[in-house]
């Protein structure tokens, strides 16, 4: 049983886990062809995780937390940014750099993102799209704290909001190559920052 209890055993189980989840399904899933495919027996599966539900979440938590993570940190920048400008006039309109990361970060833990994309099952999750959007949605008044002269139209930020998380999330379920996802990514946030200051960012 030692050799079932190692750290390897744990990785072998959630790639495993990987597979079935995106062939099947959370509720289709199989806990008992997750362990024949890794090649260890259920008790090892429980030596590690709770159930199903756990199994899941340690695939899927460190890339959504991850992300989160990049997410604060480029809102704090554009949030010290808008502090040291006078209008929106003065707004760096290329974003390419900061997209590169997202996507390659998303791309470089693909079939994570898909799972939580498609696996709606699973109800700890079934509103991750609109954490997203909640997240992106409460940083512009913090943007615009600082900036004489401008305040958010809430309901035209929000409505923003959804259109950009929606924008990256049809461009991942349609494009597998990660250069052509970054390129076409580039040039749509591009265009987004535009549609954010015309329609969210208005002039008191």
């Amino acid at each position: 049983m030692k050799k079932e209890t190692d750290q390897g055993t744990r990785e072998l189980l959630i790639d495993s886990a990987r597979k079935e989840f995106l062939k099947k399904g959370y509720n289709k899933a199989s806990l008992r062809c997750i362990c024949a495919d890794a090649g260890v027996t259920t008790g090892a599966l429980y030596f590690f995780f709770e159930n199903k539900a756990d199994l899941y979440s340690a695939i899927v938590d460190p890339p959504l937390n991850g992300l989160k993570q990049i997410l604060y940190s480029h809102f704090e920048e554009d949030i010290k940014e808008m502090s040291r400008i006078d209008s929106l006039a003065d707004v760096d309109m290329d974003h390419s750099m900061i997209s590169d990361a997202i996507v390659g970060y998303i791309y470089d833990n693909y079939d994570s993102f898909m799972l939580l994309l498609t696996s709606s099952e699973n109800t700890k999750y079934e509103n991750v799209v609109d954490e997203f959007v909640e997240m992106l949605d409460s940083s512009i008044p913090m943007m615009l704290k600082s900036l004489d002269g401008y305040k958010c139209d809430r309901y035209m930020s929000h409505w923003m909001s959804h259109i950009s998380i929606d924008a990256f999330i049809h461009v991942i379920r349609h494009e597998k190559d990660v250069k052509k996802a970054k390129k076409r990514l580039s040039s749509i946030l591009n265009y987004l920052v535009m549609g954010w200051m015309q329609l969210a960012m208005v002039k008191k």
